[in-house]
C-alpha cells in the first residue's frame, strides 16, 4: 500500500512537471515564430501586449500559465501616457490620413517615423496585431502624411504569419539617404528660401497663391527626373511630376501653418495632387496640371469643377469633400472641357 502510494504521487508529481514544461513551450513557441529560432516580439511588458499577441496568432488565452500572467500584468500607466504623449504631436487637422487610423495603427505610425529618422530597415509591429492591410493602411498614412521624409521609398514589404498578421514591415530608402546630412541641408535650405517671403504675407489665402506660383516657377515637368516621388525632386533637382509638385506643396503650406493635404487618385493615368483648408473651406489644387495647361486652371476648385477629370481613390476618398467658395474663381480660370478616361 505504501508503494503504492508512492507511486501515485510520482506519478501526480510527472504530470504537473509535464504540464509545466509543455505549457512553458507553448508560450515560448508563440514568442520565438515559426521554427526559425528568431525573437519576434522585442518584449511583453503588459496584458495589452500579450492580448495583441495572441490575436495575431489567432491563439486564446485558456493555455496554462497564459492566464497567470495576464491576470499578474496589468498596463503600465507611464508606457500609457507616453504613447499618448507621442501621439498628440499628430494633429489630425494636419495629418489626416494619421486620423483615419485605429488606435494600434497610431503607435505603429509613430513608431515607423522614428524608424524612417534613424534609418532602420525593419519595424517590427507583432505586438499589434496589425492584419496586411491595416499594416499597408499605416505605411501610407505616414508616406501620405509627411512630405519631409523625402529619403523613404514609395515601396516597401511586410513579412506576416499565415493568419495574416503582420511580423515585420521593411522600409525601403532611395540614395539621398547615402548622405543625409548633406541632402537634408540642401533640402531646408530651398525650402527656407521660398518661405522667407511666404511668412511675411497677411493672409493664408496670399501664401497659398504665392507658394502656388512660386513652385510652378521653380519646376519643370519630368517624367525622367530623379526621386520624383518626393518633394526633394521639386525643391532641389527643379524637375518633377505630380507626385513630387504635391508633396513641394503639401509640405510649404505646412509649414505655414495651412491644412494641406496629398490627394491621391486617378486622371487618365495615376495622379497626385492636394487639398488645401483655407478660412474653413477646402479646396482642390492641382500644380501639375497649372504648370502644363494655364496657371490657375486648377487653382482652388470644387469637387464639382472637376468631376470629369479628378477621381479620388483608396483612402484619399475620405479627404474632406471640397465645396468651398470664398476663395472659389477668384483668378482668372479658363474654361475646363477635359474629360476622365477610365
Amino acid at each position: 500500500m505504501k508503494l503504492l502510494k508512492k507511486l501515485l504521487s510520482s506519478l501526480m508529481i510527472l504530470i504537473m512537471v509535464l504540464v509545466v514544461f509543455f505549457s512553458a513551450a507553448a508560450v515560448s513557441i508563440f514568442i520565438y515564430g515559426q521554427a526559425t529560432g528568431q525573437q519576434l516580439i522585442p518584449e511583453l511588458n503588459s496584458e495589452s501586449d500579450v492580448r495583441r499577441y495572441l490575436k495575431s496568432i489567432g491563439e486564446n488565452t485558456s493555455i496554462p500559465f497564459v492566464s497567470d500572467l495576464l491576470s499578474s500584468m496589468g498596463d503600465d500607466p507611464e508606457s500609457a501616457a507616453e504613447y499618448q504623449q507621442i501621439l498628440e504631436q499628430y494633429d489630425p487637422l494636419f495629418y489626416p490620413y494619421f486620423g483615419m487610423l485605429n488606435e494600434d495603427q497610431k503607435i505603429v505610425y509613430a513608431r515607423l517615423i522614428d524608424a524612417v529618422y534613424a534609418k532602420e530597415n525593419v519595424v517590427n509591429p507583432t505586438a499589434f496585431g496589425l492584419t496586411y492591410e491595416e499594416a499597408e493602411e499605416t505605411w501610407e498614412a505616414v508616406f501620405y502624411d509627411h512630405p519631409e521624409l523625402f529619403w523613404l521609398e514609395e515601396s516597401v514589404s511586410f513579412r506576416y504569419y499565415d493568419s495574416g498578421a503582420v511580423t515585420a514591415i521593411e522600409l525601403h530608402y532611395n540614395d539621398l539617404a547615402n548622405d543625409l546630412e548633406h541632402n537634408r541641408a540642401l533640402f531646408d535650405n530651398a525650402c527656407a528660401a521660398i518661405l522667407q517671403e511666404a511668412n511675411d504675407l497677411g493672409s493664408d489665402y496670399e501664401t497659398e497663391l504665392y507658394l502656388h506660383n512660386a513652385l510652378i516657377g521653380l519646376c519643370d515637368y519630368d517624367l525622367e527626373s530623379d526621386h520624383s516621388q518626393s518633394a526633394y525632386s521639386v525643391l532641389v533637382n527643379k524637375r518633377s511630376v505630380c507626385a513630387g509638385y504635391a508633396k513641394a506643396f503639401q509640405l510649404l503650406m505646412t509649414e505655414c501653418g495651412i491644412p494641406c493635404y496629398y490627394a491621391a487618385g486617378w486622371s487618365g493615368e495615376n495622379h497626385a495632387w492636394n487639398i488645401v483648408l483655407l478660412d474653413g473651406e477646402y479646396y482642390n489644387v492641382d500644380l501639375t496640371w497649372d504648370d502644363g495647361i494655364n496657371t490657375f486652371a486648377f487653382f482652388n476648385r470644387t469637387d464639382a469643377d472637376l468631376i470629369k477629370t479628378h477621381e479620388r481613390r483608396g483612402k484619399s476618398i475620405d479627404l474632406p469633400a471640397c465645396e468651398g467658395e470664398a476663395h472659389h474663381n477668384t483668378e482668372p480660370i479658363p474654361p475646363l472641357n477635359l474629360q476622365l478616361s477610365n
